[in-house]
């Protein structure tokens, strides 16, 4: 197993890379009140710098999709017994990553 480490500036742009993805399976799903939560909280991590206030908002508010108002926690889970790759997977997989490299800043 490969362990590649991150800087906090990589993690940053890994973060809001992965919430764009997320935010396409998520307007398929209709959840627009999340999409917009995590579109606002990617706009702050654009703009603030590291470590500021509004960084630490931002990453507040993308924990709290996830875990308060949107539950976005459900997506995180994966299907047993799948046999073929579908879009809960996908869901699966980059509800898991966001929410991971958000945790990381904790």
């Amino acid at each position: 197993m490969t362990v590649i480490k991150r800087d906090k500036k990589t993690s940053t742009s890994d973060l809001i890379e992965a919430i764009n993805q997320l935010n396409v399976l998520l307007k398929d799903q209709h959840e627009l009140d999340a999409v917009n939560a995590l579109s606002k909280a990617s706009e702050k991590l654009k703009s603030a710098p590291m470590g500021s206030k509004d960084h630490k908002e931002g990453i507040d508010e993308i924990i709290a999709a996830f875990e308060g108002e949107h539950e976005l926690m459900a997506y995180t889970y994966q299907r047993e017994n799948s046999t073929e790759w579908s879009e809960a997977d996908e869901l699966s997989q980059v509800s898991s990553r966001v929410l991971s490299l958000a945790r990381r800043f904790k």
